[in-house]
């Protein structure tokens, strides 16, 4: 059973999606949001990197980027037949269509698409492209023949540029259903372009509905599913629009939702980069800029064989993964360390079921496979920040980096430096603020620290703080007759 809490009674939305009492995905959004993923502006051109990309303004702080090297823009590019090629259309200064598709990071501008995308139910509409797809999630080779004659017939049907996606719901659904939301899909379209042409660009032309809309389309398929929501207003809206999908609740409780369902706890847990496994295994992740990386450790797990104890722990660790990967929303390359199989066959049972986990991802992850050093390959598709993001913040002592420099090394450096006061100032005297543990180094067992004041003729005098950067340290620099 799936059933979705929807907390309302803070700043933010949070949506926890519940499996059998478990944890599997959260998303959290703030109520009043100026941009958001699906929402489509009028923008301005302001600089253009041939091949490369270009800033457009769509009334952010931050310019966003419209990528132009992956060749994927094909609406903005024309085909010059004297030089063979393909050429950019658009110049700086101009206004054009975007919709965006990426949010941005404190390191990152968001991302925009001049390829509009508008999805329904049952379908996906790829506005200036003419490719006709049906979800890898339908297997079935005749279904999905004829699904793929269903979109070609909607495709032809209309005089616009588009393309179609056959999604997994529209299995077995009348042909008239289908059509009718196309042609609803083509209607709001139309609108938003003809709209476009009478604002003065940036300006938001279509707000997209909200991530926790989108995890309840997705997810509200059976009359076994429950929404419980929180705040009234919010719950008309849902009983409204998904009633007939399933069971909506209003929780009137006065113990707090997420406490209710044992939600909060299980977020904390997810917030943390080793995993304990059933087995007596254990997973490690850690995030660097350019990927995510997952080891994977046996610990205590212990088989009749090393070949058993291996190849029980990975394909735990596989499922883990997986879970763990929609849970914390990780996206972009995932390197996973597996235990070494030294087996072809257990090393393709890992992968077969590592590739049916991530199929319950509602993101889109690819299993690439693995490399000559054993280390397996997935990518998932980056839509929101993972929720380390949202929920923390880097350490004021370490600055992010997991690290500090440690007493010895921090006593090594104030040595070092009332030397230098020492020798070549008018100073005599200094005092050191710092910690206790700083502050015992630097004394040395034996208060080594009296050869620097004999040999220097200085005075050291020491000054304990209570603080919680342990590298912290301050001199103070005096002169005495």
């Amino acid at each position: 059973m799936i059933r979705i809490l929807v907390d309302c009674l803070s700043n933010f939305y949070r949506t926890a999606v519940i499996e059998n009492g478990e944890l599997v995905e959260l998303v959290i959004e703030e109520k009043e949001k100026d941009f958001s993923v699906g929402s489509i502006y009028a923008g301005v051109v302001k600089k253009i990197l041939p091949s490369q990309f270009a800033f457009i303004d769509i009334g952010d702080s931050k310019n966003t980027f419209l990528y132009l090297i992956d060749g994927k823009e094909k609406n903005i590019f024309e085909y010059n037949d004297v030089k063979k090629q393909n050429e950019l259309k658009i110049k700086c200064g101009q206004e054009l269509i975007v919709q965006l598709v990426k949010e941005g990071t404190e390191e990152k501008c968001p991302v925009v698409s001049s390829m509009i995308t508008f999805s329904g139910k049952y379908i996906v509409l790829l506005f200036n492209d003419r490719c006709v797809n049906v979800s890898k999630k339908i297997s079935d080779e005749k279904e999905r023949n004829k699904l793929i004659e269903l979109g070609e017939k909607i495709v032809s049907k209309y005089s616009l540029d588009f393309g179609i996606i056959m999604r997994t719901d529209c299995v077995d659904v009348g042909e008239d259903i289908i059509f009718a939301e196309a042609d609803a899909l083509v209607e709001k379209y139309s609108e938003i372009i003809k709209k476009g042409t009478f604002y003065k660009a940036p300006f938001e032309l279509y707000k997209a509905e909200s991530e926790t809309d989108r995890i309840i389309k997705d997810l509200m398929k059976s009359d076994t599913d429950e929404i419980i929501i929180n705040e009234s207003s919010v719950y008309d809206n849902f009983v409204n629009e998904y009633s007939n999908r399933g069971k909506v609740i209003f929780y009137n409780n006065p113990v707090p939702l997420f406490d209710n369902f044992f939600v909060e706890k299980q977020i904390e847990k997810a917030l943390h980069n080793k995993i304990w496994l059933k087995s007596g295994g254990f997973i490690v992740i850690d995030y660097a800029e350019a990927c995510i990386v997952i080891d994977v450790n046996s610990g205590k797990c212990s088989a009749k064989s090393h070949r058993q104890t291996v190849l029980n722990t990975n394909i735990e660790a596989a499922k883990e993964v997986a879970k763990q990967i929609r849970l914390k929303n990780l996206s972009g390359m995932i390197i996973i360390d597996f235990i070494d199989m030294k087996f072809s066959e257990d090393r393709k049972n890992v992968r077969g079921i590592l590739e049916n986990e991530v199929k319950k991802d509602r993101v889109g992850v690819t299993v690439v496979g693995m490399t000559e050093l054993g280390l397996m390959q997935i990518t998932r598709k980056k839509v929101r920040q993972p929720i380390f993001k949202i929920l923390t913040c880097k350490c004021p002592a370490c600055g992010g980096n997991g690290f500090i420099f440690n007493e010895r090394f921090i006593s090594e450096k104030i040595k070092n430096e009332i030397c230098s006061v020492f020798s070549s100032t008018i100073y005599n005297k200094v005092v050191i603020h710092s910690n206790q543990k700083v502050i015992d180094a630097f004394k040395g067992k034996n208060d080594e620290y009296k050869i620097i004041e004999e040999k220097f003729g200085g005075e050291i005098v020491f000054d304990i703080v209570m603080t919680h950067k342990l590298d912290y340290y301050k001199l103070d620099k005096f002169k005495e007759n």
